[in-house]
């Protein structure tokens, strides 16, 4: 048995474009970053903080929280 080999598989170019053509072109088109991060992380802060002043006055106008803070304020006195 003599063995037989696989035939030999040519596959045409689908682009006439090489690779590095390609990802060049991808690092040209390339969205650039935001210049100040610093800017962005501190309008991200302040967003946060805004939404947790108004959770924090959501908390202190249930009534549950305003009883238990007013059993404290007496226990103290």
């Amino acid at each position: 048995m003599a063995a037989q080999s696989a035939p030999k598989v040519v596959l045409k170019s689908t682009t006439k474009m090489s690779l590095n053509e390609r990802f060049t072109n991808m690092l040209k088109n390339k969205q650039p970053m935001p210049v100040n991060i610093r800017a962005t992380m501190q309008q991200q802060q302040q967003l946060a903080s805004a939404r947790n002043r108004r959770l924090a006055q959501q908390m202190e106008n249930r009534p549950s929280v305003q009883a238990a803070l007013k059993l404290k304020q007496v226990v103290a006195w």
